[in-house]
């Protein structure tokens, strides 16, 4: 989904590797941002281990959900975004991710059990984007989304 040019959002990075991966694809520029202050290290440790340009990569630490400054950092529009997290954060986070996404633009969840899988689709039509593609393996399910 990553074309060269691309920005890119990475909700709940955790290792980074969305992120970075984005970057080796060819995303300009690639913003990674989690709740949990060890993730920066991490990310940023993998980054600089995968050859990433520093300009092109930033870690940022906080609460979507609930850190108005951060939000209004990373609201800007992004070519593709990413989260890998649970259905549950997924779900919370379905109105705030169509606020980050260009027009048409990918957006890829990942890390749902498939239990959930109902929950989080009808959450994610509600949000407004537009299911293009769902993947399912050995209980879990990835779905690929269009703003």
């Amino acid at each position: 989904m990553v074309k060269p040019g691309d920005d890119m959002l990475d909700l709940g990075c955790g290792s980074g590797i969305l992120s970075v991966a984005s970057l080796l694809l060819g995303a300009k520029h690639a913003v990674a941002v989690d709740i949990d202050p060890v993730a920066e290290h991490v990310a940023l440790e993998n980054a600089a281990m995968n050859g990433v340009n520093p300009a092109q990569y930033d870690v940022l630490i906080g609460d979507v959900l609930s850190d108005e400054k951060l939000q209004a950092t990373i609201q800007c529009g992004y070519g593709v975004v990413a989260a890998n997290i649970v259905a549950g954060v997924i779900i919370a986070l379905a109105p705030f991710a169509k606020t980050c996404c260009k027009k048409d633009a990918p957006f890829i969840v990942s890390g749902i059990i498939d239990e959930r899988e109902d929950e989080v689709k009808q959450a994610l039509i509600r949000a407004g984007f537009a299911i293009e593609e769902i993947l399912r393996s050995e209980g879990w399910v990835a779905m690929l989304l269009r703003a």
